[in-house]
């Protein structure tokens, strides 16, 4: 790799993805460029058209952020309109949670870059602008057995001596750490969201929204741009502190408004 997602332009990005492209391993559609990249299914495997199939993973959205049986994931659907530095740190984190965990589905709470906001202007922040992944779990196969985590099911409700009731007491303020460090938790889950943040933190926006390089990444509970269940924000009734992010891990590339 080249270094950071975050710390790349958007001229160097592309550059890789057309690498990764013309090499197999991904799929680029139409006329797809250093200002805006929409990705294709193709399974790297067999070279041939797959839904939704990026580097090995299928992405699908899952709009409930639960793995309850009834509330299914949407079929398989290569995000569109991207901004080449977050697409290829998505392609990265396909590629590193296949090889690390075996997993061959990811689900998002949102990816696609356009819409509209509720007033019917067009979106510019970083979602709008196709900087930003709301990832909200996997499905994969581990030593031989299939699994399946969200970061709802798995993380956000946990109860733990730290959150007994499924979330942290209203008066913690910022005085939070990762949950699922206690030694009651499912350690598999403790360690896949804790390997998982650290891969995120190390190409999406961690201390700053500058092109950082990676040498002090942040750890779980600390202050971040990578927005979890277990951020020192607290905003209920917003969108911006860990009440917020209960069912899903916010990244982004770049600022959070219009970049």
């Amino acid at each position: 790799m080249t270094g950071p997602a975050r710390f790349l332009s958007k001229d160097e990005a592309f550059a890789e993805l057309a690498d990764l492209a013309a090499n197999g391993v991904i799929k680029l559609e139409g006329s797809a460029d250093a200002n805006q990249v929409s990705l294709d299914g193709l399974d790297p495997d067999t070279g041939t058209p797959s839904d939704g199939n990026v580097a090995g993973v299928v992405i699908r959205y899952l709009p409930s952020g639960s793995r309850s049986p009834s509330l299914q994931p949407r079929g398989g659907n290569a995000p569109d309109r991207l901004d080449p530095r977050n697409a290829l740190a998505l392609v990265r984190l396909c590629q590193w949670l296949r090889s690390t965990f075996g997993v061959f589905e990811l689900y998002h709470l949102g990816i696609d870059g356009g819409g509209t906001n509720q007033d019917g202007s067009p979106r510019v922040d970083c979602h709008g602008q196709g900087r930003a992944v709301d990832f909200a779990g996997v499905k994969g196969n581990a030593d031989g057995g299939e699994f399946a985590l969200t970061v709802f099911d798995d993380w956000g409700t946990a109860k733990t001596e730290s959150t007994p009731d499924g979330d942290w007491p209203p008066d913690t303020g910022s005085a939070v750490g990762y949950r699922l460090d206690d030694p009651n938790a499912d350690q598999f889950a403790a360690g896949f969201f804790r390997d998982t943040y650290a891969f995120i933190a190390s190409e999406w926006q961690d201390r700053s929204d500058r092109p950082d390089d990676a040498d002090t990444p942040t750890s779980i509970g600390e202050g971040s741009f990578v927005m979890h269940p277990d951020h020192p924000t607290s905003a209920p009734g917003t969108k911006h502190g860990r009440e917020a992010h209960r069912n899903h891990i916010h990244m982004q590339i770049g600022v959070t408004g219009t970049e």
